[in-house]
């Protein structure tokens, strides 16, 4: 009975038919990791009319890149040992995960009797996780032609995701130092244009900047206009920017979109390539100012090395990229000019004020669309509610109905009603200003201590 082969050499002596491994001739190309399932999906649909034998193979440090070469080596303490197929799923927005495969080897026989093999494996890297595909054949013309192919057809394909169109997706870090990045996907919810409580104004704003924009954008590049656009949104903290985001999002159905924060900032350029894939494509970068404030502000090397490769990344978008990248920030003056105040990254800057008298009442009868306002109750909400955000109102209207509620769920709301739970919420922010002021206080005399003991 003959015994079984225990590594990955011995399969590729058997398939190659030849005693000499070293005669194998290959070629590779690196991929970003979160398109895997794409690769895998494509590399699978091309070794399929082959009849392929699918591979195993044991890889003990990720961090190190595996080239084929490694697996033809037949010295006993370095040699590869073949296994099971390993599989790790992955997210794709699906009912059902991706079955990724950590390493494979496929075997096939090409044009009858030409052998090759094609390699899949991930490693990890400073920038982020990387796929690798490395196609390997016997030095002959017929070998070279299907490598050069196979790999050609793999980079076309692969620039036109089939698993994350029209999805949106941002990247979580998975170990402590952040190097090793996990695509997730999320079903952003359906924003309808009356769910947006704001001006006629900022609205005609978004439509003549963002959605006339998409309307017409073929017709602009075929006018030599750029198919990219930049947008600000600025605002206080709680007035809805990251709602228009999602309003936005929701309402260009055939675009991807990418959601990232500062923590990601460093692995830009991965992104920017992501995007270009998923083109047409939204870009949010949330709470930009961590990244890209002004010069003036930043105090170290790895700051500003943020901040020029996210200047560099977003000059580098060709005028035929159907990129749209929006960013939010609730400092508005601590950004960096070069970024927000140069058109061609920065197109265009809408401000998401706090809500006036009649957005904060539209806003009140949808938090409180079960509420039964009485008499001036409503008009009083509103008053009580001026300088407020969005989100101070949203908070306003839970407590009103957290106080019918505990009377008995009546969702009668009286005068009286809205002016206990707004004369409570007023107390508590002159409680938090009485207690900055002493705290300030504490540091100022602090310091006049410190200054003193030292002359």
């Amino acid at each position: 009975m003959t015994e079984p082969d225990r590594f990955v050499w011995q399969k590729l002596l058997r398939h190659f038919k030849t005693n000499d491994l070293g005669d194998l001739v290959s070629s590779r190309r690196h991929f970003t990791a979160h398109l895997l399932a794409d690769l895998q999906t494509i590399i699978e649909g091309q070794v399929a009319p082959w009849s392929p034998e699918l591979l195993g193979f044991h890889q003990q440090y990720e961090i190190f890149p595996m080239k084929l070469s490694d697996l033809t080596t037949s010295e006993e303490t370095r040699a590869v040992q073949l296994t099971p197929v390993q599989h790790q799923d992955i997210d794709i927005g699906e009912d059902e995960p991706y079955a990724s495969i950590n390493n494979g080897l496929w075997l096939i026989t090409i044009d009858g009797d030409v052998p090759a093999a094609v390699m899949l494996s991930k490693l990890n890297t400073r920038s982020g996780p990387k796929v690798q595909v490395e196609v390997a054949h016997l030095p002959n013309q017929v070998g070279h032609d299907f490598a050069e192919g196979f790999l050609r057809t793999i980079q076309a394909q692969g620039k036109n995701s089939r698993h994350y169109r029209n999805k949106a997706v941002s990247f979580e870090s998975t170990d402590f130092e952040g190097t090793h990045e996990t695509m997730r996907v999320h079903k952003l919810p359906a924003v309808s244009r009356d769910d947006v409580v704001l001006s006629k104004a900022i609205m005609a704003q978004l439509d003549t900047h963002i959605f006339d924009f998409v309307k017409y954008r073929e017709e602009l590049k075929r006018l030599g206009q750029s198919g990219r656009k930049g947008i600000l949104l600025h605002g206080e903290p709680g007035t809805g920017k990251t709602h228009v985001v999602h309003y936005i999002a929701a309402n260009l159905p055939e675009h991807s979109t990418i959601l990232l924060t500062a923590e990601q900032m460093l692995n830009m350029e991965e992104y920017f390539a992501l995007a270009r894939v998923l083109q047409p494509c939204i870009m949010v970068f949330e709470d930009v100012d961590l990244v890209a404030r002004s010069r003036d502000d930043i105090s170290g090397q790895k700051a500003e090395t943020r901040l020029n490769r996210l200047l560099n990344e977003m000059d580098g978008l060709g005028t035929d990229a159907d990129i749209i990248i929006i960013l939010t920030t609730n400092r508005l003056n601590s950004l960096e000019g070069a970024l927000a105040s140069r058109s061609g990254r920065v197109d265009a800057a809408l401000e998401i004020p706090p809500p006036d008298d009649d957005c904060r009442e539209r806003l009140i009868k949808q938090y409180g669309h079960a509420l039964n306002f009485q008499g001036e109750a409503l008009a009083e909400a509103v008053v009580r509610s001026n300088g407020g955000s969005a989100a101070y109102v949203k908070e306003m209207v839970r407590r009103l109905v957290q106080r019918s509620v505990a009377r008995g769920g009546s969702l009668v709301i009286s005068r009286e009603d809205v002016e206990v739970v707004f004369s409570l919420a007023e107390a508590e922010v002159r409680s938090l200003k009485r207690n900055e002021k002493t705290e300030r206080r504490h540091i100022t005399d602090q310091d006049d201590e410190d200054d003193s003991s030292c002359c």
